[in-house]
């Protein structure tokens, strides 16, 4: 190959006469491709040629791989292809901006329901649900074959957590993953300031969680859902340390309105160790109404070790569900509307509760092994 001199001195050229003529204007790199084109048609024929790439070499391969691991890896090479393709036309037809929004919606379901539920969501964060289930709080079921299989149902629980709803969460997962014989989908209510609470409302939406309303409540039982409720609000979920297991105030008994229009039964249900995983010792009410938060909870751990601060305490949990009660095959028609006895029936399924709460607290050795 001939070695290439370079003039470490250029002057301008000239011809015969002296005078200069023009130098000729070097073509620079990469001009030879079509600019009529928009960019992500070019970047997706790129995309192809890899792909084809990708068949040739897998192809070649294919002697010494075996037939079913040679299609998964064509598969898979074939879905990182179709996702930058995909990441490449948003960005073409809508610059970064598009690209973003793309890379948000990365597994999303197609479709959720009215109140956000999104199951493909939901299936990537069962990993972690079950993790924390099965080895963090090594949660104990009892009582599960008093859930009905099938049709309305309010399960009736008390609340705790101080900074989160992991009872709720709990709840779910254990008649999703662990009610025969293939398991049973529960819609729990959360509160207003959890619901709107920046990052963690969405997500809890996507997970299955709904605004804490008697509307809604309606609707999710009117499509013969099982609903969890927990009527003790957001003054169970940040009670004291020194109040844990004492149900808090039942409300104004919205819960046995709901069970006695709706004809569901209620299912009382008992959660031991979800009162001990943010011990709450303080309040910082100050703070709640600069954050516009119904109490700011202080924990031996939070706020003083910042986020680590967060992780819940490895207790040992059990979750005991109770006979159901038919409050509408008990009471007439339009029982509904005479509060002194709403208040009444309220009262008898919270000191039920209670007495659930007490019983599997004298069972219990310890608070992290059970």
């Amino acid at each position: 190959m001939p070695r290439r001199v370079v003039d470490l001195h250029p002057c301008p050229s000239a011809d015969s006469s002296g005078a200069e003529s023009p130098r000729p204007r070097r073509a620079r790199r990469g001009r030879k491709r079509d600019q009529t084109r928009p960019a992500h048609d070019r970047f997706a024929e790129q995309l192809r040629a890899l792909e084809r790439e990708i068949d040739e070499a897998l192809a070649r391969a294919g002697g010494s791989v075996e037939g079913g691991v040679l299609i998964r890896a064509r598969d898979v090479a074939e879905e990182v292809v179709a996702f930058y393709a995909d990441l490449a036309r948003a960005f073409g037809q809508g610059g970064v901006e598009a690209l973003f929004v793309r890379l948000r919606m990365i597994g999303t379901a197609d479709q959720v329901d009215d109140f956000g539920y999104d199951r493909a969501f939901r299936a990537q964060i069962a990993p972690a649900l079950r993790f924390l289930y099965e080895r963090w709080w090594r949660v104990e079921l009892l009582g599960v074959d008093n859930v009905p299989a099938s049709g309305r149902v309010l399960l009736v629980a008390n609340h705790a957590g101080a900074l989160f709803p992991y009872d709720a969460l709990m709840l779910a997962h254990a008649l999703a993953e662990h009610y025969p014989p293939s398991g049973r989908e529960v819609r729990p209510l959360i509160e207003d300031f959890v619901h709107h609470f920046p990052f963690v409302g969405p997500l809890l939406a996507r997970a299955g969680m709904v605004r804490a309303s008697q509307e809604n409540a309606e609707r999710l039982l009117a499509s013969e859902a099982a609903v969890a409720v927990f009527p003790e609000g957001a003054k169970g979920l940040g009670k004291y340390y020194r109040e844990r297991y004492r149900l808090q105030r039942f409300g104004r008994g919205g819960f046995v309105t709901l069970a006695m229009r709706s004809a569901a039964p209620l299912v009382p249900v008992a959660i031991i160790g979800a009162e001990e995983v943010h011990p709450v010792i303080a309040k910082w009410q100050w703070l709640a109404r600069l954050l516009d938060l119904p109490y700011f909870p202080i924990t031996p751990t939070f706020p003083w070790l910042g986020l680590a601060g967060l992780i819940p305490l490895p207790t040992k949990w059990r979750i005991i569900f109770g006979a159901p009660i038919d409050v509408a095959a008990a009471h007439d028609p339009g029982a509904y509307e005479d509060e002194l006895l709403v208040n009444r029936v309220k009262e008898q399924v919270r000191d039920r509760i209670q007495r659930m709460v007490i019983d599997a607290l004298r069972e219990r050795d310890s608070v992290f092994t059970g």
